[in-house]
């Protein structure tokens, strides 16, 4: 194959690579990196409530993966917990330091930025027949609005502990990263917890980079 042909069939894939990503699925092997890696990336439109405020407070959260243009995949669903000590709420309004250049060498200075907590989160796929379980550490924080409402958002980075189905067996690691507006927001903890147990909506980006069993060395 000549330069000029080689450059032809490049320019198609990539036609192709950029076609599927808006044709509504979640794989996009135009992001792998290597020959065997496997990369997913969707959307969860999630209802988020802070359960048992007064006990062990708990974030739940529930609902449908979507492609990222926000279509609803049917069959699936996302499933999360991250629970909370409620004295470290205060936390979430928190924000880490200016850090000191050059940037490509420590020091590194994490306050604020990773001590709240771990959570775990299940993605069911094709009506629970294939899932991805993952845990790791989550940061959320709020800022209040001059509108009297706050922006909320939570972060996270996570390894991947057990998998059914079409991922049976893989080895890898997600992130994600959700907001959600809360329109009414208080200066008083005991309000902001009501608020939370109330629940709200969140708009969450899921990022996963696997590697699938056949593929694993034993």
């Amino acid at each position: 194959m000549s330069d000029e042909q080689r450059t032809v069939v490049d320019a198609l894939d990539g036609i192709r690579d950029i076609i599927a990503s808006f044709a509504g699925g979640i794989e996009f092997p135009q992001l792998a990196n290597g020959p065997v890696e496997e990369v997913l990336a969707f959307n969860n439109n999630e209802f988020i409530v802070l359960k048992d405020p007064t006990g062990s407070p708990y974030f739940s959260s529930h609902g449908p993966l979507t492609d990222l243009n926000h279509k609803i995949l049917p069959g699936t669903r996302v499933a999360t917990t991250f629970p909370i000590d409620p004295t470290s709420l205060g936390e979430s309004f928190q924000w880490p330091p200016v850090q000191v250049s050059p940037f490509d060498q420590p020091p590194v200075d994490k306050t604020h930025a990773t001590n709240q907590g771990y959570s775990k989160q299940a993605y069911y796929f094709d009506s629970d027949a294939t899932s991805l379980i993952t845990v790791g550490p989550s940061t959320p924080k709020i800022a209040p609005l001059k509108n009297g409402g706050a922006q909320f958002w939570v972060c996270s980075g996570a390894m991947v502990t057990q998998s059914t189905g079409r991922y049976e067996g893989v080895r890898g690691a997600s992130v994600y990263l959700g907001s959600g507006y809360l329109p009414v927001w208080s200066n008083d903890l005991d309000q902001q917890i009501k608020i939370l147990a109330a629940g709200f909506t969140a708009l969450v980006t899921t990022y996963f980079k696997l590697i699938p069993q056949d593929q694993r060395a034993s």
